[in-house]
């Protein structure tokens, strides 16, 4: 059994009260890797940083549709 799922197991046999815990303190975590990544990656000079203008650009170009 991998680490990975040794949590998994101990995280299942927690009660309602503990699980929220551990998901309150989880969530909390703030400017992890990841989101210092993506900030780097949307931000002021980001690869990705034009993006959101693009988007805006087609969806006035191309207005959306609703589904049939």
């Amino acid at each position: 059994m991998s680490t990975v799922e040794e949590i998994q197991h101990a995280i299942e046999q927690l009660s309602l009260s503990e699980r929220g815990r551990l998901a309150k303190w989880f969530n909390g975590w703030e400017d992890d890797e990841w989101d210092k990544q993506m900030a780097a990656d949307f931000g002021s000079g980001g690869r990705y940083e034009r993006v959101p203008d693009r988007v805006k650009e087609e969806v006035k170009r191309y207005p959306l549709r609703d589904l049939p």
